[in-house]
């Protein structure tokens, strides 16, 4: 039973989620290029996205996406930066959407992800220049905490919804199974390592979120959230170093703090980016 469950586990947090975007940047109006370029550390996985400009930029947001979902979950989100001067990059992580990849890695090697879209930002000419600063949902948001430890070029950080490990995000959705649960997280640590290369242990924002200052981050925590617990959120926010800030926004599931406050949500996080300029 326990091998059983630790399979189903991995295959649903890795396999590979090709599919071509039911919305692009044309849905919102928004002038865009297609882009691709390679994940950072020699890995030979071909990325694929948009960049969606503005005319005489402020800066360029990175947006990055959470477990089965893709570049097109976060047009809204993109729309909403474009409004007050932003430039937005866009793109599907490995194994997800149009981006190659055999299986996704839970936010291991999502973070060479990010770094490979830092470093296509700064070999064009028409951004190299520009100030980078990021936005990350769930794994996206570890990824781009974990990233942002390694790369100065990530000036400020939005981490939404996002787990303080791996470890205490797998445990928290095996909670219900009890005793059984922790015997199917023991399968699925051995499994990740042999199988998909995946210490689950590595994978820990807490860890080195506080590498991140002095660069600022907004750490918003949805307030219904049952995949990631309110007691994961808090580590991570205590973890962190000044100057940092926390949202707990009110009648959220787990990354829909966008669409339970809008006003707010804008409000929060489009300050929170034009006063890094």
């Amino acid at each position: 039973m326990e091998a059983k469950l630790a399979k189903l586990y991995a295959w649903y947090g890795t396999h590979a989620r090709p599919k071509a975007p039911k919305r692009t940047p044309v849905h919102y109006q928004m002038a865009f290029e297609d882009i691709s370029f390679p994940s950072s550390c020699n890995e030979k996985v071909c990325l694929r996205g948009w960049l969606i400009p503005v005319e005489n930029p402020k800066a360029v947001v990175l947006l990055c996406h959470g477990v089965d979902a893709n570049a097109s979950c976060l047009l809204h989100k993109a729309k909403i930066l474009n409004e007050v001067g932003f430039s937005t990059l866009l793109f599907d992580f490995r194994a997800n959407g149009r981006s190659d990849g055999a299986h996704g890695t839970l936010g291991l090697r999502e973070k060479n992800d990010v770094l490979g879209a830092i470093a296509y930002i700064k070999s064009r000419s028409d951004t190299k220049n520009l100030r980078i600063f990021a936005l990350g949902e769930s794994l996206g948001g570890s990824a781009i905490i974990r990233a942002a430890a390694e790369s100065v070029h990530i000036e400020a950080v939005v981490s939404e919804a996002t787990f303080a490990t791996l470890e205490d995000a797998i445990l928290q959705r095996l909670a219900p199974l009890g005793k059984l649960g922790l015997r199917v997280y023991e399968r699925l640590v051995h499994l990740a390592k042999t199988e998909y290369r995946v210490d689950i242990k590595d994978v820990s924002p807490e860890a080195v979120v506080a590498q991140i200052s002095p660069r600022p981050i907004l750490f918003i925590v949805c307030d219904w959230d049952i995949l990631c617990s309110r007691k994961e959120s808090e580590r991570l926010y205590a973890a962190a170093k000044e100057p940092k800030q926390r949202w707990n926004a009110p009648r959220s599931l787990h990354t829909f703090a966008c669409f339970a406050n809008p006003k707010e949500y804008r409000k929060r996080v489009t300050e929170f980016f034009l006063k890094q300029i």
